[in-house]
């Protein structure tokens, strides 16, 4: 049986993200596209990161900057490294690194307010992935600032820079 709404709360939506004592709603659900980037993406870390202590956790997933805020994000993709950042409710702290896959509804926000909390919260690489143009801008973190991003299109290949060793091929993400 469901509960009657007190109407002295906000009525939130199903999916939702907290910056800035904001509430930005998550629907509707993403494309298709944006799916199969997500999920392609995904398999290429997972496969690399078994037997690792790193893990790669696909929206939804939430990411808490302090242990006892509301304030929290659900970025496409999450790769944590440290285990002690892991909850129950998720991550606590800034992830190793964070993908954001653009949609029409979502592309202000993640070029803009999320850059600038993956900045502040100490996120090492953060990557924007631009289904329309076949694109992936790369931004890291370097002497206290993200540095200008690289970019890659066409048949490129993404160095993954938080590992020595991992290369992303575009054409296995789109």
């Amino acid at each position: 049986m469901q509960q009657a709404h007190d109407p002295r709360q906000p009525i939130l939506p199903e999916r939702y993200e907290v910056i800035d004592g904001r509430v930005y709603d998550m629907s509707p659900p993403p494309s298709e596209i944006h799916q199969r980037i997500v999920t392609n993406l995904l398999r290429e870390f997972s496969i690399y990161l078994k037997g690792r202590e790193c893990f790669a956790y696909p929206a939804p997933f939430g990411v808490w900057w302090k242990e006892d805020d509301d304030e929290h994000v659900e970025p496409d993709i999450s790769v944590i490294c440290d285990p002690g950042k892991i909850r129950p409710k998720g991550c606590v702290g800034a992830p190793d690194l964070i993908v954001e896959v653009l949609g029409k509804s979502t592309a202000e926000k993640d070029r803009g307010i999320k850059m600038i909390k993956y900045r502040a919260a100490g996120v090492r690489e953060y990557w924007i992935v631009d289904p329309e143009h076949e694109t992936v801008e790369v931004y890291h973190w370097e002497d206290n600032v993200f540095q200008q991003p690289d970019v890659y299109g066409g048949d490129g290949e993404i160095p993954v820079r938080i590992f020595d060793d991992l290369v992303i091929k575009l054409r296995d993400v789109f």
